[in-house]
């Protein structure tokens, strides 16, 4: 009963394929104002493709395509066109349905994609108090006269 057991375990085991995460293979080319979006490595075409400006505004959509073109038009509000997309595709992998989302930004010369940042740390204020005289150059002295700065604050002596 246990060899059949650990057969079986094994043969599930050996059946298992890894899952691509086609977001994270998705590559971008063109303008600013036509734009085409694919997957490298994917032979298999995207089931649904939704590309929308950040307000919402539905740029493009495609289904069953392996290439996705966007048409980016002017925003109304602005008069410019848009300069951050949202593009989400939907594809079946192994009977699993799995919707995902890349954000692109123009950076002027390119489109570019938005990473999620890891780590964010607060920067504190250092206060040196060393009782320091420095002049309006930064310069040390010993015998202030006029303005002078002294443990970051400005003074006057006449």
């Amino acid at each position: 009963m246990n060899k059949i057991i650990l057969i079986l375990l094994v043969s599930l085991g050996l059946q298992t394929q890894a899952q691509i995460n086609y977001c994270d293979s998705m590559t971008i080319t063109g303008s600013q104002l036509n734009i085409i979006i694919q997957t490298n490595n994917v032979n298999t075409p995207i089931q649904y493709w939704c590309t929308s400006s950040m307000c919402g505004v539905t740029l493009s959509e495609d289904c069953m395509a392996v290439v996705h073109s966007i048409f980016n038009f002017t925003n109304p509000t602005t008069g410019l066109m848009y300069d951050t997309i949202n593009t989400c595709i939907t594809y079946n992998t192994t009977g699993t349905v799995i919707t995902c989302c890349v954000t692109w930004v123009w950076n002027g010369t390119s489109w570019s994609r938005i990473m999620s940042p890891t780590y964010i740390d607060e920067v504190d204020k250092v206060e040196i108090i060393n009782n320091k005289i420095y002049n309006l150059q930064g310069k040390e002295i010993l015998r202030p006269k006029g303005l002078y700065i002294k443990n970051n604050k400005l003074y006057f002596n006449d």
